[in-house]
């Protein structure tokens, strides 16, 4: 109970000492973000929420209001959570902030957890510490307002943590928690997933032959339950991703080529900005962080080395891990470009340097070594690493500029027709040549005969409205065509087509069909297509299992006590 009540009061204490770096959100209003639409996709999520639409695939408003299938293919979990704090009564901007600043306080608290668990106490405070005063982690939220790639490095220390812990002690427990936080890194962020699972294998399969093979199969398991856990997203980015442009996405600004960084502004450059990537005139900091890669790749290495013969396994492992984050930031470099070429699933990363996540984390772990191999000198290194870390950071955690706004000014007037419109092309389904050129009209278009519209409603992933029509007649309605789409017309299910692009500068791919003469109810709404309901069913079968086991664990806890 005292160590529970120590380790408490040391998270408190964290949670002070890194608070300079989100104290600028705490504030009324709102700020400026190169990815201005966190707001905006809560507000959708919010819309879901409303209909029931869960899991969230379809927004109502993206794409001019003619609906994208956003969360189908763009990671959902953030903004479940920011929806969720709305339904609370917190403005959608106020959300936004929120999720930043809990992304400062887990991603430390679950790095402290981590190296405390490898080392000591004080190795996990100093480490945490370095993982929030680092100048990437200013930049994710501050100049990009990348809360997705943000979030994702909560879940890096914690995944490692978990399969620690599970092949040391084979327990249910950490199998569960294996299981929901590498579903959670899944669901937030595609691509981090991607990149991190090497990582979480070499470091699975070098516990496994240093501690129990035995427990590999839970490690198996483990993997394969937070596969089934996010399956109802993951499933539909896999096999779901030809039916939307994504050309977009990897060509102009996107392309990865033009987004390598060099050595200079990796290691030496403490030059801070709002600006983009790729343009010469413009900052952006892209670098590693002095201390920590001082500490990681020089005073780590020295320090093994001396450490070597008293303590060979962590010397070891420390060399290895030092071999991976060098792999790491290789791959921000020019001279990877080769791998790149190589292996195309890489090219939607679009910027090089996204590897920064990885690398900082991996840098920051290293730091704990050397805080561990440091001895009697530990508690001096610390203190120093994390006062120069905090001089060399601290200024950079101050927005550009704060606007005096609420949620009425952001969803209103210009800003909110600049939301409609940022990111157009990502998500498009394929039927669509080019995104709309205005936004979607309130009721549908009537192509042949002669049909007038008593009520209309648009709802978050459905359109539905009563019609009189005096003469047969062909409808468009402003919704764009997407696998799953189904159309009914009083109940019953009638055929529709695309490609009816008459009276259209280009042919936009919306849903048209035929109405017969009189008074009729109309329904189109997204449905699940087999993908779909084979992801819902495995996340429910697994999510079943994980209750499962959390019951089983609670009777044997109270059986114990």
């Amino acid at each position: 109970m005292a160590k529970n009540i120590s380790k408490k009061l040391i998270v408190i204490l964290l949670i002070f000492l890194i608070s300079p770096t989100f104290f600028k959100l705490l504030q009324p209003g709102f700020f400026p973000m190169q990815d201005d639409l966190q707001a905006f996709r809560v507000f959708e999520m919010d819309k879901c929420y409303t209909d029931l639409q869960i899991p969230c695939r379809w927004v109502p408003d993206a794409g001019y209001q003619y609906g994208y299938p956003q969360f189908n293919f763009y990671p959902p979990l953030p903004y479940y959570l920011g929806a969720g704090l709305h339904r609370i009564g917190v403005q959608y901007i106020d959300s936004v902030k929120i999720l930043f600043v809990l992304g400062y306080i887990l991603s430390a608290i679950t790095m402290f957890i981590l190296v405390a668990e490898l080392f000591d106490t004080w190795a996990g405070l100093i480490a945490s510490l370095l993982y929030t005063y680092i100048p990437y982690k200013a930049v994710e939220v501050y100049v990009r307002g990348a809360l997705s790639e943000f979030w994702a490095q909560i879940f890096f220390p914690l995944i490692l943590w978990a399969i620690y812990k599970l092949v040391k002690t084979g327990k249910a427990k950490y199998l569960i928690w294996f299981a929901l936080s590498s579903a959670a890194l899944a669901t937030t962020h595609t691509l981090m997933t991607m990149v991190f699972v090497p990582i979480a294998v070499i470091w699975a399969v070098y516990w496994l032959i240093r501690e129990k093979w035995g427990n590999w199969i839970k490690v198996v398991w483990g993997g394969v339950l937070g596969f089934g856990l996010s399956a109802f997203f993951v499933l539909p980015v896999i096999f779901e991703k030809k039916f939307v442009h994504t050309e977009s996405l990897l060509s102009g600004y996107f392309d990865y080529r033009q987004h390598f960084v060099n050595l200079y502004k990796l290691f030496i450059s403490r030059e801070w900005g709002y600006g983009s990537s790729g343009f010469p005139n413009e900052k952006l900091n892209l670098s590693l962080g002095i201390v920590q890669w001082v500490t990681g790749l020089i005073v780590l290495p020295v320090l093994a080395f001396f450490n070597f013969r008293k303590n060979k396994k962590n010397s070891l492992f420390a060399f290895a891990l030092i071999l991976l984050t060098l792999a790491s930031i290789f791959m921000i470099h020019m001279k990877s470009s080769f791998i790149w070429t190589l292996i195309p699933p890489l090219w939607y990363l679009q910027f090089p340097w996204r590897f920064l996540a990885i690398s900082i984390f991996l840098l920051c772990m290293l730091s704990g070594f050397a805080i561990y191999f440091a001895g009697r000198f530990k508690y001096f290194l610390g203190v120093v690493l994390v006062t120069v870390s905090f001089a060399l950071t601290i200024s950079f955690y101050i927005p550009k500029s704060w606007l005096d706004i609420t949620d009425t000014d952001k969803f209103s007037g210009i800003s909110w027709e600049k939301q409609l419109t940022i990111s157009i092309f990502d998500y498009l389904p394929v039927y669509g040549v080019l995104p709309p050129w205005s936004k979607a009209p309130e009721f549908p278009e009537v192509l042949i005969g002669n049909a007038k519209f008593i009520e209309y409603k648009k709802g978050s992933d459905f359109q539905t409205g009563t019609v009189e029509v005096s003469k047969d007649s062909l409808i468009r309605v402003p919704l764009f065509d997407f696998p799953g789409m189904v159309v009914k017309i009083d109940g019953r299910k009638v055929p529709h087509v695309n490609d009816n692009c008459s009276g259209e500068r280009y042919c936009r791919g919306l849903i048209t069909f035929s109405v017969p003469s009189g008074k009729h109810f109309i329904e189109i709404r997204l449905l699940d297509t087999p993908i779909r309901k084979i992801g819902n069913t495995l996340t429910l079968i697994s999510l079943g299992y994980i209750i499962y086991l959390v019951i089983r664990l609670k009777k044997h806890e109270k059986i114990l006590s």
